[in-house]
């Protein structure tokens, strides 16, 4: 008789690619606990083609709020392996990455060291080592993870996508409305992954015995090249246009007046609208068959 699949906790389960893992985990045969803020929104779609997570492919769910430990207590009984993916997406709350993308995985970390989980799966970020991205206050929250692996006790992995198309989801509403607005020139180079090829990705990962892994898609663009598709996809002419580096770096610093959260948000964005994303061609969804499916409304987009 074969061994059973271990007991996963899928922490970030709300988010893009935390429904997609919790999907994969549960498809793979393990026994998956999901950790969100709202259960409701665990169970619904989320934007950009997210699965609603439903009893079929999770075995529990556990509401809590990793910024209140007191909401945990019980969070890790009987699991073998977390599997994190936690971070700041389209949260209004005010919080910074280091409170987040830090601060809620140095608690998970904490508290599996103190248990009998045997392995914990990271998501971070690629790119982290280029110089114009390692100043930035996301990169230096994921590294600070990152380090933590490094003194701890727990088996680890670390996944580092190259983008993903819930961000390229942006571009197709864009052309829908008939305008679509790059930072910078939108010549850098990327090759962003769908969330699923991701998630049963971060399942190879969590069975294998590579440490670190990249993964992008199937191909390399620009995002320029991405926008165009975007707008060939909904019938319309390309109107592209460009915002000067400059330019979008001074209204960074302004939006940070107003939200830090935000202003980090923004200049990850003006930065990320300069520099390649590219790495190894892990992903087997092409951007246009996502925008395709996108565009018709498909659930399984």
């Amino acid at each position: 008789m074969s061994e059973p699949k271990p007991r996963v906790l899928i922490a970030g389960a709300t988010g893009y690619v935390g429904k997609f893992a919790v999907e994969a985990f549960k498809q793979r045969g393990y026994w998956v606990r999901a950790l969100t803020r709202d259960e409701a929104r665990l169970r619904e779609r989320g934007p950009y083609t997210a699965p609603g997570i439903g009893p079929d492919n999770c075995d529990a769910v556990f509401v809590g709020e990793l910024t209140e430990p007191e909401t945990l207590n019980g969070l890790m009984d009987n699991i073998d392996i977390v599997f994190s993916c936690v971070g700041i997406s389209r949260q209004r709350d005010g919080l910074t990455f280091e409170q987040v993308d830090y601060g809620c995985n140095h608690t998970l970390i904490e508290m599996a060291e103190a248990s009998d989980v045997r392995q914990f799966v990271y998501v971070s970020m690629q790119g982290a080592d280029t110089v114009a991205l390692a100043d930035l206050a996301i990169t230096r929250a994921h590294e600070k993870v990152v380090g933590e692996f490094e003194i701890s006790p727990l088996d680890h992995r670390i996944v580092r996508p190259c983008g993903y198309f819930s961000d390229m989801g942006v571009l197709l509403t864009m052309a829908q409305k008939g305008r679509s607005f790059l930072v910078g020139s939108g010549e850098n180079k990327m090759s962003p992954i769908h969330g699923r090829d991701l998630a049963n990705i971060c399942v190879d990962v969590t069975e294998g015995d590579e440490i670190e892994v990249e993964a992008g898609g199937p191909e390399v663009m620009t995002q320029r090249e991405a926008a165009a598709m975007a707008f060939d996809v909904v019938g319309k002419k390309p109107k592209i246009h460009s915002i000067p580096l400059r330019a979008a770096s001074t209204m960074a610093r302004g939006i940070r007046l107003l939200s830090k959260q935000f202003g980090d948000l923004a200049a990850f964005i003006v930065t990320a609208g300069e520099v390649d994303g590219v790495g190894p061609p892990l992903g087997t969804t092409t951007l246009r068959r996502y925008f395709e499916r996108l565009a018709a409304d498909d659930p399984d987009a």
